[in-house]
């Protein structure tokens, strides 16, 4: 499976993760040393560590994931995607951006090695 088509699939279990507000699911989208570099807060790496910090995403009432992959850059066993993310509540957009994941191919699998991202939203007046 080509780096596009195997991204495109990774992200929709991810979607359906979030549907489902399955923490199970989210760290077997990663890569075995795989890493979230979440804005705001320190790495987190470690398949209970990624299930945990999914859980708690999904706590604050994140009901669906929107990632919307705009570029895909082959490198060999590595692909680069650059894209976009809306993430929503129930009835509420909750927040929107950037987003930057490294993917590597794993046992065939495309799987997530270094997931960033950052807001588009501006900050709330001080």
């Amino acid at each position: 499976m080509d780096a596009t088509a195997g991204i495109h699939e990774g992200n929709e279990k991810f979607k359906r993760a979030v549907r489902e507000a399955d923490s199970a699911t989210p760290p077997s989208l990663y890569t075995r040393d795989g890493k979230i570099l979440p804005p705001n807060a320190d790495a987190v790496s470690g398949s209970d560590s990624i299930a945990d910090f999914w859980e708690s995403f999904f706590e604050l009432g994140i009901t669906e994931a929107r990632p919307v992959t705009q570029e895909v850059i082959p490198m060999g066993e590595y692909a680069l995607e650059v894209g976009e993310f809306s993430v929503f509540s129930k009835d509420d957009l909750v927040d929107r951006g950037k987003i930057m994941v490294l993917w590597k191919k794993e046992d065939g699998v495309w799987k997530m090695h270094r997931d960033t991202w950052n807001s588009s939203v501006p900050l709330p007046e001080p």
